[in-house]
């Protein structure tokens, strides 16, 4: 074989292994998820009140696209192959106006950036404090939220913490049991705002 044969072999063969070194790990993305579809009386019900539900701030630790794991007290682990679909700012803002949605027939409701939110009667912040995710063993998601009208006071806050258990090993279960708390954090936002426009 001729030097120059060789060459061209040598680079082939550089160019195929740097293919493959570049080709990416088989990734899994995740979204959040509000569980059941609106109903059919929630679809047909009149707009009494719109609500738009953000902003969403998020600690800087976990605001990135992998899911960031805590895997001891004091050390996160991040799982570059296991991924959100969409930033947390706009997937909590939108499983949460999902559930008040369905809970408050006479509203409209969605996320922040849906629409501007400029209309709204009201508006929900949300500040998550922790969105904590022990591999095999629980959740905890910790959030301070308020409520304001159209003119930006502020009607109500509170502060809610829940921690789901998980039994199971992977990241499929640790993100089931994060959509149970916004769940019941959406339920409890819920509760306020109905109580707020019932008192109107």
């Amino acid at each position: 074989m001729s030097a120059q044969r060789m060459r061209l072999a040598s680079l082939l063969t550089l160019l195929l292994l740097l293919s493959a070194c570049a080709t990416p790990a088989n990734l899994r993305y995740y979204t959040l998820s509000g569980a059941s579809p609106p109903g059919v009386a929630a679809a047909g019900a009149a707009v009494e009140y719109r609500v738009a539900i953000g902003p969403v701030s998020v600690p800087e630790a976990i605001d990135r696209p992998q899911i960031v794991l805590r895997v001891a007290p004091t050390r996160y682990a991040i799982a570059d192959a296991e991924r959100w679909s969409a930033p947390l700012k706009r997937e909590i803002p939108r499983v949460v106006a999902e559930v008040v949605g369905r809970r408050l027939p006479a509203a409209r409701v969605a996320a922040n950036f849906q629409y501007g939110g400029q209309d709204a009667d009201y508006r929900v912040w949300i500040d998550v404090l922790r969105f904590e995710s022990v591999p095999s063993d629980s959740i905890t998601f910790e959030a301070a939220w308020s409520v304001h009208n159209r003119a930006g006071a502020r009607l109500r806050e509170a502060r809610s913490v829940f921690v789901e258990k998980v039994n199971a090993p992977g990241v499929a279960p640790l993100v089931a049991a994060h959509e149970t708390a916004l769940v019941a954090l959406a339920r409890e936002i819920a509760a306020t705002l109905g109580a707020l426009a019932a008192a109107k």
